[in-house]
């Protein structure tokens, strides 16, 4: 959007609520649709480097780490031991950088659906993935999440740990059906029998309808699910995360064991921009609205009723 103080990359996260970002003076914005999204790349005033898919900002550099530390970290420290990791989506690698942290991981699979997403982070997001794609432990496949999980499944292979860092379930969107019901049920196999899975679940304002749906949801396929909250500058919103695990809860796990585990895993907590011990206990303590909702909205996401957002 050209207006007479400069060019403006702008998202209409719901019908009524428009957020904007000035591009810095000269910049150009890089625009380009592939088989499965439009994607841009514009470079703002007061964050940086940004990655925009299908009109809804992903990521910026000035803030991406209180999104990706927040997806990460609670169900990597609430795990006592995870080895294995599935990725899917997350294609800026940030969120493989902050699982290659731990040095108790032994391998990562990443699934992203479009490589171009992929080659545009490695040559623009450096400060990102701050060369994580390079790590021997890391594995790439493009693929579609919903198929490679099934492979998964037929093959008997198992995670102690899955991260869906996806986009959002809009309409027509190829994230459309992996909210439903029928695939966290085959999530939840191909997880071991102590593992976690965390997801992205949407903006919570001014409705927190969708991340209450994905919630219910979730609650049909796992025996512990928590839902959890932080802000994003650049969203200028909350964002909701939910974990379903088989054995761990992550709202249990008490200060001195986060402590313990960051320091054994040798993660300093002045390397960490957000995440802390105080912090993973604070995630858990859900604004009333929300608690509210998920109280009162019993309506779960299938295959031949998905969730969509905005709503």
């Amino acid at each position: 959007m050209s207006t007479d103080d400069g060019f403006w990359v702008t998202e209409e996260t719901y019908p009524g609520f428009r957020i904007s970002h000035k591009v810095l003076e000269g910049r150009s914005v890089f625009v380009k649709r592939t088989r499965w999204q439009e994607i841009k790349l514009a470079d703002t005033v007061n964050f940086g480097k940004m990655l925009i898919i299908d009109g809804l900002i992903q990521s910026s550099e000035k803030d991406e780490r209180y999104y990706h530390e927040a997806i990460v970290h609670p169900a990597m420290i609430t795990h006592p031991k995870p080895r294995d990791v599935l990725i899917l989506g997350g294609g800026e690698g940030a969120s493989l950088r902050e699982v290659l942290r731990h040095n108790t991981v032994k391998s990562v699979v990443m699934v992203e659906i479009d490589e171009e997403v992929v080659s545009l982070s490695k040559e623009h997001l450096l400060s990102m993935h701050d060369h994580s794609y390079n790590d021997p432990r890391v594995t790439l496949v493009i693929d579609d999440a919903i198929e490679y999980v099934r492979r998964c499944v037929n093959e008997g292979r198992r995670f102690d740990v899955i991260i869906q860092d996806l986009t959002d379930p809009q309409k027509d969107s190829p994230s459309v059906m992996l909210y439903t019901l029928e695939y966290f049920k085959a999530v939840h196999e191909i997880l071991k029998d102590d593992g976690i899975f965390v997801t992205q679940a949407t903006l919570l304002y001014p409705s927190s309808r969708a991340f209450v749906i994905i919630h219910n949801t979730l609650m049909r396929a796992f025996k512990i699910v928590r839902g959890y909250v932080t802000y994003i500058p650049s969203y200028a919103n909350l964002i909701g995360f939910i974990i379903g695990s088989k054995e761990y809860d992550p709202s249990s796990v008490s200060k001195e064991e986060i402590e313990n585990r960051l320091n054994t895993r040798g993660i300093a907590k002045e390397s960490l921009y957000a995440y802390d011990p105080d912090i993973h206990i604070s995630y858990f303590i859900l604004p009333k609205y929300i608690r509210k909702d998920i109280k009162s909205l019993n309506e779960i996401s299938t295959r031949d009723r998905p969730v969509t957002f905005p709503l």
